[in-house]
């Protein structure tokens, strides 16, 4: 099974955003001449020669689509998704992942994109989570951190609290286990 990646969605929005001219030049020299736009691309490289998988959730293409729309790029939606959905695996939230998100909506200090982005990651096993955001990478190092030292006790608490979500703990537990593998690393 190939390994599955997710790439946060600043750097895919940065991918997607080069224009052709400065693709060109990275491929004919191996440099932009700017070393965010070099580190983005070699990213992109060095997961298409590994033949490695970038996963997405929907709401990830929401998250794309929105700041197009908010920087009167509404015209290049189409072109990206369609760019999007050749490259990447477009994978559904479901509940289960937005519980998940809860608990870490309470405990750290995400954005409830970010919360959602982490649990999606945990809920469909991906393997590398790669981010640019300083405070996010900090965050995910310290919730791994935390897992290690607690292992689920905070987060089987936490459910255990909220009346309706008893029986949750089992199922959402198998899939935040997957925190202790997940490699995170930072562009």
């Amino acid at each position: 099974m190939k390994p599955l990646i997710f790439i946060d969605t600043d750097i895919l929005f940065t991918f997607f955003a080069i224009n052709v001219e400065k693709k060109n030049i990275f491929i004919d020299t191996g440099t932009t001449g700017n070393n965010d736009i070099d580190a983005i691309l070699n990213l992109i490289k060095s997961i298409e020669s590994k033949g490695q998988i970038i996963c997405m959730s929907d709401f990830s293409i929401l998250e794309l689509v929105c700041t197009l729309n908010r920087l009167k790029s509404t015209h290049k939606i189409p072109q990206i998704l369609t760019k999007i959905y050749s490259m990447c695996d477009i994978l559904p939230l479901n509940d289960l992942m937005i519980k998940l998100a809860w608990y870490f909506a309470s405990r750290y200090p995400l954005h409830s994109g970010d919360s959602l982005h982490i649990s999606f990651c945990l809920s469909n096993d991906i393997t590398e989570i790669i981010l640019k955001e300083v405070d996010f990478y900090k965050v995910c190092v310290n919730m791994k951190n935390d897992f290690q030292s607690s292992n689920l006790e905070n987060m089987e608490r936490f459910f255990t609290q909220i009346s309706y979500a008893q029986g949750l703990p089992q199922k959402i537990s198998e899939k935040y286990s997957n925190l202790k593998n997940l490699k995170i690393t930072k562009i």
